[in-house]
């Protein structure tokens, strides 16, 4: 199997060494420095990195692209802000049939993750990620790693179970690509977060405290931006979060360190310690709506700190952190032939609360406004309350009961697609008002017209 890693810094390296305990696997590092690459061929040392190390016989290196046109599988691990730089070169050797491991960490503007960016800048589907708790000075050692694999094709795990036999590499793996590269940036946010608590207080319960938390903000965050929840159970979750919050290998929980010791200032305008969690949570900062932001209050600490630079000191406030009011959520609708549209509006709008009610359109009501439903109320009310995010359904008999049922069922939101922006504006009296975007490209009237020919 013709392996060739993209990147031969410490991560790339260290994935080198370990996939050579497998003779099968013929690995070439690709170097980007022609120097560089020539003293690993007469050495096998990689002198920058590990100086002390010689890397198996079956590695290879080379400074030529061209490298990956006939490798069966190409692994892309270099920082996130080269991968724009090295795309070219990329695309210009690629085999469509060559399979892509992303092991780059990040997340792009409007929440786009490396992989969705790998995949529109080269056209190519055939893309895997891999992340997960692992140390490259570790993985050089050969000790046992855990690694979660981000898949979409059984041949794409079955060619990766292939290469990690014999290594120290065990793998767990889950369809949630953009789940596992979510989780990948999240966890450095609070690595940075957690350093700095332990800096300040050296307790334990206080460590476990906010560890908690994070968990649960970690997990809002996620399905807000289309991860899966049960992804924050494999490595690439509760692993890595726990290494690189808790580890003091990890360089973000190194710079919560020295914040918590009161030796960095995020207005020094010379300062040079700007890391991967600094870079996500000006990501999230741009794309999490600000009624989310109300219920990640550690995230909020952050932002305040490191963004908006309205603190000096990486400061909470235990009370305010756990003083969660319970919510419920108030929505309207016909739900005639439940689509992804309908259960992403529902999911965005449980993830605003605690408790979701919809008033959805009765039979009767709905000869009132001229439409005509494929199912009656009972089957569309049975599809609803089948969903995990639909707490209670209740009829919507008429246009005036809104106010009424905000009283009657304690709604602390209001929410509605943006199709009806302004027009429920009056409840603001009573209660928040949202009006969430519709997916495109999907609609209850569209899929009716199909359903006609």
């Amino acid at each position: 199997m013709k392996i060739v890693i993209i990147g031969a810094g410490s991560f790339g390296t260290a994935i080198a060494q370990q996939l050579a305990a497998n003779t099968d696997n013929d690995i070439v590092l690709l170097f980007r420095d022609k120097e560089r690459a020539n003293i690993f061929k007469q050495t096998r040392i990689n002198k920058k990195y590990f100086p002390n190390i010689q890397l198996a016989s079956t590695i290879n290196g080379t400074s030529d692209w061209k490298v990956i046109s006939d490798a069966d599988i190409v692994f892309i691990a270099i920082p996130a802000k080269n991968v724009e730089q090295v795309i070219k070169e990329i695309r210009q050797h690629l085999n469509q049939k060559t399979l892509l491991v992303n092991l780059v960490k990040g997340i792009y503007e409007e929440n786009k993750t490396i992989v969705d960016f790998l995949i529109a800048e080269l056209q190519h589907e055939n893309i895997v990620t891999l992340k997960g708790p692992s140390f490259s000075v570790e993985m050089m050692n050969r000790q046992a790693t855990l690694l979660t694999l981000g898949f979409s094709l059984r041949s794409q795990l079955k060619l990766m179970k292939k290469i990690t036999e014999a290594t120290n590499i065990f793998l767990d793996y889950t369809t949630d690509i953009r789940g596992v590269e979510l989780l990948s940036g999240l966890k450095n946010i609070y690595a940075i977060l957690l350093g700095s608590i332990d800096a300040r207080y050296n307790a334990a319960n206080t460590r476990f405290l906010v560890m908690t938390r994070a968990f649960s903000e970690i997990e809002l965050i996620l399905e807000y931006l289309g991860g899966r929840k049960d992804t924050l159970s494999l490595g690439c979750g509760i692993g890595d979060i726990n290494l690189t919050a808790l580890t003091d290998l990890s360089r973000n929980r190194t710079l919560g360190l020295l914040i918590g010791k009161g030796f960095y200032n995020p207005s020094y305008e010379t300062n040079s310690v700007v890391l991967e969690g600094v870079k996500t949570l000006e990501m999230i900062h741009a794309g999490i709506p600000t009624h989310l932001r109300n219920s990640l209050p550690l995230l909020e600490r952050m932002i305040s700190f490191f963004i908006e630079k309205n603190q000096s000191a990486l400061e909470l406030d235990f009370g305010v952190l756990f003083e969660k009011r319970y919510k419920t959520v108030l929505t309207y609708g016909t739900f005639d032939l439940l689509h992804f549209g309908h259960l992403e509006i529902l999911r965005r709008a449980k993830n605003m609360g605690d408790r979701l009610i919809v008033g959805l359109s009765t039979d009767k009501f709905n000869e009132i406004k001229g439409k005509k439903c494929k199912f009656p109320y009972e089957k569309r009310k049975m599809f609803l309350e089948s969903l995990s995010y639909v707490d209670l359904v209740i009829p919507e008999d008429n246009w005036e009961q809104k106010s009424h049922d905000v009283s009657e069922y304690g709604a602390d939101i209001f929410v509605m697609g943006d199709d009806w922006k302004g027009k429920f504006d009056f409840l603001k009296d009573e209660c928040e008002v949202f009006y969430l975007a519709r997916t495109k490209g999907v609609s209850t009237t569209k899929l009716k017209k199909l359903f006609s020919k």
